[in-house]
């Protein structure tokens, strides 16, 4: 294991992981400078709240500024970590118009954060990748390769391979390939925040795609944040990229009827078709982190869905 982090810089620090993994390092007496500038993409006003006990905190400073429009250097020492989360999420809003902003806001941001971040030395840069670099490769093939099928795996393709230069340039890279988080503060474009939408009271409904049968490895976001504090602290070589997923694959049915079951009331769902770039599985491969670091997930699909639904019904009593 490494040395303990003393002082780190989190972009995308507002959003759904990052705001996760800042509370976590402010709780082990990290002094954490975080990035966001809360995108329009989804409410500022859930971001701010997803801050709302870091603000408070005097070990917390917060950075309102685009990445491609601020001077790095005066937030980069030899001595922080960089975790990079900040990025354009989202399969379906890569396509046509949205590709342009999945390139600045996914590969020139993370190109312009690295080059800072090796030109000031600092200690370690761990960043965000995703399942979508494998398409609809999973973990059984016998050849598991990356091949993405949508622009956005393909941005975070490149950020991977940005990844694997750096590091032979110098920068200590490390590169998180996340496998669906969910959890408290999920995104409201994601599908475990809709279908509890659509479980609860009110008129929302959700939009199926294809017949349901598709399956997805569903990582509890506090697995994600253990995963990515242990991938801090353990030298592996520059480069490197690691799965990060919970342990299980589910269908989307099943995560249906899991859903219908804990909140008590039938999902108000709609059938629409398939959509381009939807995989049919993802599924991770976990024996290279866990020999690595010694860590596994610990939350079941379960317990962590019963999570999601409590904080998602108090979210619906704020607006009632």
């Amino acid at each position: 294991m490494g040395t303990k982090i003393l002082r780190s810089v989190v972009t995308g620090a507002a959003g759904f992981i990052g705001s996760h993994l800042v509370e976590e390092q402010l709780n082990r007496g990290v002094t954490v400078t975080g990035i966001d500038c809360f995108d329009p993409w989804y409410s500022p006003e859930a971001k701010r709240a997803n801050l709302s006990k870091a603000l408070n905190h005097p070990n917390f400073e917060l950075i309102e500024a685009d990445l491609n429009e601020l001077n790095l250097s005066q937030f980069l020492e030899p001595d922080c970590v960089v975790f990079h989360l900040a990025a354009r999420a989202g399969v379906q809003d890569s396509w046509g118009e949205g590709f342009e902003s999945s390139i600045k806001n996914n590969l020139l941001a993370t190109q312009k954060l690295m080059e800072a971040s090796l030109e000031n030395k600092v200690n370690r840069f761990l960043y965000a990748s995703s399942s979508s670099v494998y398409g609809n490769i999973g973990a059984g093939e016998k050849q598991r390769v990356e091949s993405p099928i949508s622009p956005y795996g393909v941005t975070k393709l490149a950020v991977d391979q940005l990844g694997r230069i750096y590091g032979e340039r110098g920068l200590q890279t490390v590169g998180m390939r996340y496998f669906t988080v969910y959890g408290p503060r999920q995104r409201p474009d994601m599908a475990m925040n809709r279908l509890f939408q659509a479980a609860l009271p009110g008129d929302f409904y959700f939009s199926l795609r294809g017949d349901g049968t598709q399956k997805r490895e569903f990582t509890y976001v506090s697995d994600v944040v253990e995963a990515t504090l242990a991938l801090s602290q353990c030298f592996v070589p520059a480069g490197s990229t690691f799965d990060i997923g919970g342990g299980n694959t589910c269908s989307v049915l099943g995560i249906i009827s899991e859903i219908e079951r804990i909140v008590g009331s039938p999902c108000r769902i709609k059938e629409v078709s398939s959509a381009p770039g939807d995989p049919k599985l993802t599924e991770a491969t976990l024996g290279p982190i866990s020999e690595a670091t010694g860590w596994s997930p610990r939350v079941s699909l379960q317990d962590g869905l019963s999570a999601q639904y409590l904080w998602q019904e108090h979210q619906l009593s704020l607006v009632r």
